[in-house]
């Protein structure tokens, strides 16, 4: 066994080369061409007005000129209507008005958009916050001959256009804020710390990413990219907040219900805040000027008529000619939710996604996501939690098979969150709109697909995601591997046609009397069942002495307890030896010790009383599942054999064998059968996934006998004989009855689990250790043989509970056998469900 180093293969190397010269060849382009900027930027064949630059207070930087590029729509001459200023968005520039403007020209008016300073064509300033840029388009207005003008500020641009208001409200006849920004509360988050740590992020994600990309100036030049990011930099809508409610211009809100940037509720708000508003709400989204033009210059023409003049008395009414439908149900439930959560501030709601992603990764994922296209929670906080959350998820949340080791794969487990947020907006914009229309069942149905889209992109992309999807299916095939309520359908009929018929389950504790008071429901100990079996009072060399290690707040007595034993306790035969709690089920924390140190460790972190037992070195493992005849209690007289052998099981060890070539991690997903339950064996072996096992070297991955802990289980009927069945029949007859110390006859039914150095010698009767017994609740775990049917496994499970039940009666009839009563019964924890699945 070797560490996995891996060499950086000759093709990655010739990649890593040519992507270096690409990227070389790239800059170098753009510095002697000069890059596509003009391709990019309409600007060449446009007119450009000079006006000085100005620094953040809005003064004037002496010497220093700046170009405003814009396109013009002349009016005729005759006309002496006030012109109007078109303002674009981040980003954006003049001609994005370039269906719009001519529909306001045609009422004669001059119409202006420019673009604006550090936008598109346009000089890059100085600063180019909302209050500077109002400086900067009087002073273009300026330029251009115009006094009083009609104002439109489309998104970023209606900022601009409050400002102005603000700055020289005499030259300002009436202002649109068309799907435009307002107030701080509306933006995003509502936080002006949190929106600006996101423009910041913004400009690295612009900025730096694309000039790690080789595109030869496809994607313009860093100004290009980032410039319209610093009018987000620069701003504060703090400030517009404060100066909206003061504005008296006659002001016109013309906005999107669907609005996916500006929400509906921000520009109703925007509306509260300022007195002189009239907000007309349309059916449509952000992108009024592109796909409602001839409803939105209706509208606008419409309104700079009305104003004119000065003087003529504000509009303040709604016009809602998109109300929001009475919702039901499911929908109504959910905007519910979505609607309190938007009461959360940004901060509460961020730590509740990063909670709640740590907790529930992907059911966490579709929530968030669903909430986000709703705009009730903000994309840049739903993105942070996201990540957060699910770094926290891997590293100590995560399963086994997810958990990353190595650079890339931590790389890759955080950037999943970008994928799954494109597929969440997708998906979560269905969800919703299936809520609208058939309400629970699109939002359970959509939710679910979502939910299985971000686990299948997870997966595929990956090879050993890849791997996974395949165990997922031999799983899904094979009932081994099934949920044991569904194994168990039979036994839970079975125990609810007891309950219903008054016959209860707690009569079945009958069995057993010697074993424990529940008959091995939960209350079995081990060093109890050892001492019963015979251990220290017979020379039978198939029951496995045991010392019992009990709890002890000073953790040294345990380990001089435990080291005393394996020195002085010759039965124990020295080490290796078994370490198991007193009290535990399903393989749990059964350990193989081989050093002290193993043990003193097992000592340490056990926090609870176990046993150590001397080890049998097998190779092989069994399960034997004796069942006592009902005659040899009914019957004084009966002279039979006391009991026969009702199943056995053959449990299979899992090995890898090494290649030479692949990881060990990479052995265990490639196995057909060992990736069914790849989680066990990769948590088992953390610290040597990466190591590289030689040809033909073995590594044992388990040596419990358990099926949780990875043992294959297989029908052994063919093993059963007359010398192992009167064997196994006499163990059982001297197990102690418990109640004056001698005795036999106090086990009826249960399974031994016991190790043997071949099937030849257990034939015999001969070389075999009882590991341990188990009462009532044991299982013919036979039923789990992959080449057995289902249907086969119910009817070797049916017969097991019948014989159980047939021998409970029996004692009953006899009075041998005291079941616990129904009341404590149904105090017991977890009874019922240990009964029937075990």
């Amino acid at each position: 066994m070797r560490k996995d180093r891996k060499p950086i293969r000759t093709s990655t190397r010739i990649g890593i080369g040519v992507y270096l010269i690409l990227l070389l060849l790239s800059h170098g382009y753009q510095w002697w061409s000069g890059g596509i900027d003009h391709l990019l930027m309409p600007g060449a064949d446009r007119p450009s007005a000079q006006i000085f630059d100005r620094d953040q207070n809005g003064d004037v930087i002496d010497g220093h000129q700046l170009d405003v590029v814009y396109d013009k729509w002349e009016s005729n001459p005759a006309s002496d209507k006030t012109p109007v200023l078109l303002m674009h968005g981040a980003p954006g520039m003049g001609t994005d008005f370039a269906r719009l403007a001519p529909r306001l020209n045609a009422q004669q008016r001059t119409i202006l958009a420019p673009d604006l300073i550090g936008f598109s064509a346009s000089s890059k300033g100085t600063n180019v916050s909302y209050r500077v840029q109002a400086h900067y388009m009087f002073d273009f207005l300026d330029q251009m001959g115009v006094g009083r003008v009609h104002l439109v500020g489309w998104s970023n641009g209606g900022g601009v256009g409050l400002q102005m208001a603000d700055l020289d409200p005499d030259r300002v006849a009436s202002l649109t804020m068309l799907a435009s920004v307002g107030a701080q509360e509306t933006e995003g988050s509502g936080s002006y710390f949190f929106e600006h740590v996101k423009y910041a992020v913004g400009f690295g994600i612009a900025g730096v990413v694309p000039d790690l990309i080789p595109h030869f100036g496809v994607l313009g030049s860093r100004d290009l990219r980032i410039g319209w990011l610093w009018s987000f930099w620069d701003s504060d809508q703090r400030e517009l907040t404060r100066i909206m409610p003061t504005i008296q211009t006659p002001t016109m809100i013309l906005h999107g219900r669907h609005d996916p940037l500006v929400s509906s509720k921000g520009a109703e708000l925007h509306h509260e805040l300022m007195p002189t508003s009239r907000i007309v709400m349309l059916d449509a989204s952000h992108f009024l000027p592109f796909m409602q033009t001839e409803e939105t210059a209706g509208y606008l023409n419409a309104f700079f008529d009305r104003h004119e003049q000065p003087g003529v008395a504000p509009q303040t009414d709604y016009l809602n000619l998109a109300p929001i439908p009475q919702r039901f149900g499911a929908n109504a439930a959910l905007h519910w939710v979505g609607d309190l959560i938007l009461t959360i501030p940004w901060w509460a709601q961020l730590l509740g996604i990063i909670v709640l992603i740590r907790r529930l990764p992907h059911v966490g994922m579709v929530a968030v996501m669903i909430l986000t296209v709703m705009m009730r929670i903000d994309f840049g906080v739903a993105i942070l939690g996201l990540l957060a959350g699910r770094t926290w998820w891997l590293i100590c949340g995560t399963s086994p098979l997810d958990r990353p080791f190595g650079v890339l794969r931590w790389i890759r487990g955080v950037a999943f969150v970008l994928p799954a947020v494109i597929i969440g907006l997708i998906g979560g914009g269905w969800t919703v709109a299936l809520t609208e229309q058939i309400g629970l069942i699109g939002l359970v149905g959509g939710s679910w697909m979502l939910l299985c889209a971000f686990h299948a992109v997870r997966l595929v992309i990956t090879w050993s995601g890849r791997q996974r999807i395949a165990a997922t299916i031999d799983r899904t095939f094979n009932h081994e591997y099934w949920p044991t309520v569904i194994v168990y359908i039979p036994v839970l009929c079975w125990g609810l046609g007891r309950v219903i018929s008054g016959k209860g389950l707690g009569r079945m504790t009958a069995v057993n009397p010697g074993y424990s008071d529940d008959a091995g429901v939960q209350d079995e100990s081990k060093m109890d069942l050892n001492i019963k079996l015979g251990d220290g009072t017979t020379d039978d060399e198939s029951v496995l002495h045991c010392v019992l290690i009990e709890d002890d707040e000073n953790i040294q007595n345990r380990i001089d307890a435990a080291i005393d034993a394996i020195d002085n306790d010759d039965a124990l035969g020295g080490q290796p030896v078994i370490c198991k709690p007193d009290k535990g089920e399903k393989g749990r924390a059964v350990r193989l010790e081989l050093t002290k140190e193993g043990v003193i460790e097992y000592c340490q972190k056990s926090g609870e009383p176990f046993v150590i037992q001397k080890y049998h070195p097998g190779p092989l493992e069994l399960g034997v599942l004796w069942v006592r005849h009902v005659e040899s209690i009914t019957n004084p007289d009966y002279t039979g054999p006391s009991g026969f052998i009702y199943a056995i099981t053959i449990k299979h060890f899992p090995v890898l064998v090494g290649d030479g070539k692949h990881s060990v991690r990479k052995l265990i997903l490639m196995h057909k059968r060992y990736r069914a339950q790849a989680a066990v064996f990769i948590e088992r072996f953390t610290d040597r996934l990466d190591w590289i096992l030689d040809d033909a070297e073995e590594l044992p991955l388990g040596f419990a006998g358990n099926h949780a802990q990875g043992a294959m289980f297989t029908d052994g009927e063919h093993l059963i004989t007359p010398e192992l069945s009167a064997k196994i029949g006499s163990i059982a007859d001297r197990f102690n009855t418990g109640n004056n110390g001698d005795g036999g006859g106090g086990f009826d039914i249960g399974r031994f689990d016991i190790r043997c150095e071949s099937l030849e010698q257990l034939r015999k009767g001969e070389g075999f250790g009882i590991v341990e017994l188990n009462g009532l609740t044991s299982e013919p775990t036979n039923i789990y043989d992959p080449d057995r049917s289902l249907y086969w496994a119910w009817g070797v499970l049916g017969g097991y509970w019948k014989h159980a039940e047939r021998l409970a009666q029996a004692r009953l009839d006899t009075k041998t056998g005291e079941p616990i009563d129904e009341k404590t019964w149904w105090r017991m924890k977890r009874a019922l469900v240990r009964v029937m699945i075990p």
